[in-house]
C-alpha cells in the first residue's frame, strides 16, 4: 500500500504532466552574428572609461545610464572606439560597502558594432572587479567558470566571454585598474537563441518550468552549493524564465558569487534557510517520484570530465584554488551517486507542500 507521500507524489506528477505554459511568440529573427564575441575562449582585451563616483554611487532602484567610452584593443594592435552608455546594475555589490566598484551594464549603438566582434550586441551585462586585490579576481573568475559548466549541461544557459579590463576614471586620469572581468550574453539574445524570449511574468510556483530544465537548474544550485536564488512569487530572484510556443517554462541561471563553491567572504546563505554557511548544500528543488532525479545525475556523470576539464585547463586560476573547488565537486559527487545520501539530502528536503508554500521545509 502507497504512504499517503507517495501518493502525493504520484498525484502531483500526474498533474504536472499535463501544464504546459508558454506564449505566443512574435515572430523575431535571430542575428548569429551575436554568437561570434562568445566563440573564442581567449580573453577580449578592453579599455573602459567612465564617471567611476557616478556609476558607483547610484544606489537607485533603477540606475541611470551615463556616457561611457569602450575600446576593444584587437590582437594585430588597432584599436577600435566605442561611444558607449554604462549603468550599474545588481543590488548587494552595488548598494552594501564590501565593494569598491560595482557590475555594470553596457549599452552600444547598433550601428556602431557593425562589423565588429560586437555585431549583434545591444545591451551587455558585464562582471567586474569588486575591490582591486588578487583574491577579488580570483573570485571573478571562479564565476565565469561556474557559467561554462552550465554551458556543458545544458544550451538553455548564458555564454560568457573573459575580458582583460583597464577602468579608466574620466575624473582621475591617475587611478587606472586592470583586471580580469567578463561578458555575458544578453538575456533577449539568449532567448532567441533557443527558440523563444524572456518573460518577466510570475509564476505561483517554479514547479510549472520544464521538468527536465528545472531539474538540471535545481541539481546543479546544489552542486556548487547556491541558494540565492527563487522562480517564483514573490519575485525571480537570479534567473531568467525562457517562453517557447507550445512549451513549459525554462529557467536559466545566473549570478553565482554567493555559492559555496566559490565562497567568497561576504557570501552568507538566506536567513530563512537553516543552513550556516554557503558551503553547507541545501537543496530547494520540489518532489519527485523515486528515480526522478537519478536521471538528471545521470547527466551530471556524463559531463563530469567536461566539467572537471574546465578547472584543469584554466590557466589563470592557481593550483590550491583548482583543487578546493574539484573537491568540492567531489563531494557532490559522492553525495549524489549514494542511494541512501541522494535520498537523506535531495528527495528529503523536497518541498512537499509546493503548491501552497514557499517556504524551505525545516529539516527533521
Amino acid at each position: 500500500m502507497l504512504k499517503p507521500r507517495q501518493l502525493y507524489i504520484i498525484l502531483l506528477f500526474l498533474f504536472q504532466t499535463n501544464i504546459v505554459v508558454g506564449e505566443n511568440l512574435d515572430t523575431i529573427k535571430y542575428d548569429p552574428a551575436s554568437e561570434r564575441l562568445f566563440e573564442q575562449e581567449a580573453p577580449i582585451r578592453l579599455t573602459l572609461a567612465l564617471d567611476v563616483k557616478k556609476i558607483r554611487n547610484d544606489n537607485s532602484d533603477d540606475p541611470e545610464y551615463s556616457e561611457a567610452i569602450l575600446t576593444w584593443h584587437q590582437e594585430n594592435g588597432e584599436d577600435v572606439i566605442f561611444n558607449i552608455k554604462a549603468k550599474a546594475r545588481g543590488y548587494a555589490r552595488r548598494v552594501f560597502d564590501f565593494c569598491t566598484f560595482p557590475p555594470v551594464k553596457i549599452n552600444f549603438k547598433k550601428k556602431d558594432v557593425k562589423n565588429t566582434v560586437f555585431q549583434g550586441q545591444d545591451k551587455l551585462k558585464l562582471v567586474t572587479y569588486c575591490k582591486d586585490v588578487d583574491v577579488n579576481e580570483d573570485y571573478v573568475l571562479q564565476e565565469y567558470l561556474i557559467y561554462k559548466v552550465y554551458n556543458t549541461l545544458t544550451p538553455y544557459s548564458f555564454k560568457v566571454r573573459l575580458a582583460e579590463i583597464t577602468y579608466k576614471d574620466l575624473n582621475d586620469k591617475s587611478r587606472d585598474v586592470t583586471r580580469y572581468g567578463f561578458l555575458i550574453e544578453d538575456d533577449d539574445i539568449m532567448a532567441l537563441r533557443n527558440g523563444g524570449k524572456i518573460s518577466e511574468a510570475l509564476m505561483s510556483n517554479h514547479d510549472r518550468c520544464d521538468r527536465k530544465s528545472i531539474d538540471t537548474f535545481t541539481i546543479f544550485q546544489f552542486m556548487i552549493g547556491n541558494c540565492d536564488w527563487w522562480l517564483a512569487k514573490p519575485k525571480i530572484h537570479n534567473a531568467k524564465l525562457i517562453f517557447i510556443d507550445g512549451k513549459a517554462i525554462i529557467p536559466v541561471p545566473y549570478d553565482f558569487d554567493y555559492c559555496g563553491a566559490i565562497n567568497t567572504s561576504y557570501a552568507v546563505p538566506p536567513e530563512t534557510l537553516p543552513i550556516s554557511s554557503v558551503r553547507e548544500r541545501y537543496f530547494r528543488g520540489y518532489c519527485r517520484l523515486p528515480g526522478t532525479y537519478e536521471t538528471t545525475v545521470n547527466l551530471f556523470n556524463e559531463k563530469k570530465e567536461y566539467i572537471y576539464d574546465i578547472y584543469n585547463n584554466f590557466e589563470l586560476l592557481d593550483e590550491k584554488r583548482k583543487k578546493s573547488v574539484l573537491k568540492y565537486y567531489d563531494n557532490f559527487y559522492e553525495l549524489v551517486n549514494d542511494s541512501k545520501q541522494l535520498e537523506k539530502k535531495v528527495y528529503n528536503y523536497c518541498e512537499l507542500h509546493h503548491t501552497h508554500l514557499h517556504k524551505s521545509k525545516k529539516r527533521k
